[in-house]
């Protein structure tokens, strides 16, 4: 996939605020062994782009005449709208191996009736080619029960992707959901402690 891009001639807080008023955003390209670049881009496309290929996206960026293949390293949104506010591209070559954390993506947690599925971690490290790096993995839980749980070593990893986490490390888990405690009857009649002692006290008085 492709994103256009165009150089950004200007910089300053001023000037980044009339290029986001245009629906334009800021981006940062680096690496490859160049000098960064300073780009705008599309916001609407760019967001395009991320619903479609994901955040670990990998694709081309044109501008001023060059083609570059690029990582999506990072992309903030504004606190107050739920819009892209900054981007960083990380220049690549189609056959370097990057480490990168993938996300994990649950299914079926809806087939579990008794028991909490717990998704312990919602990202995996790997190394892989840019271009094989996968968009996320799946963990299927259907027909776990309670105390059963997947592990890295159960992830189905594509061909030319490595694990950089323990096999053994948990990633799913299945456990039994938090006993309630039992209501109380506020109307029902709550027993006086005896006080000892008393009876002693009410004999020395009648005497």
């Amino acid at each position: 996939m492709k994103l256009n891009a165009k150089l950004r001639t200007e910089v300053g807080t001023g000037a980044a605020r009339r290029d986001r008023r245009a629906g334009l955003v800021p981006v940062s390209m680096y690496g490859e062994g160049k000098e960064a670049v300073s780009l705008l881009v599309d916001r609407r496309k760019f967001e395009n782009l991320l619903r479609t290929e994901g955040e670990n996206a990998v694709f081309e960026v044109e501008y001023d005449g060059n083609t570059q293949t690029v990582f999506m390293k990072s992309f903030e949104r504004a606190a107050l709208k739920d819009v892209i506010y900054d981007i960083e591209l990380q220049a690549i070559s189609a056959d370097q191996r990057l480490e990168v954390e993938v996300p994990v993506h649950v299914i079926n947690d809806d087939t579990i009736k008794v028991g909490i599925v717990n998704l312990v971690r919602d990202a995996v490290l790997v190394s892989a080619k840019a271009t094989a790096i996968p968009s996320h993995f799946t963990v299927d839980v259907e027909g776990m029960e309670i105390g059963d749980l997947r592990a890295m070593s159960d992830l189905e990893l594509p061909e030319g992707v490595e694990s950089l986490e323990e096999a053994d490390e948990t990633v799913v888990t299945v456990t039994a959901p938090e006993e309630e405690p039992e209501d109380v009857d506020p109307d029902a009649e709550v027993s006086e402690p005896e006080v000892i002692g008393e009876s002693d006290d009410n004999e020395e008085d009648a005497e």
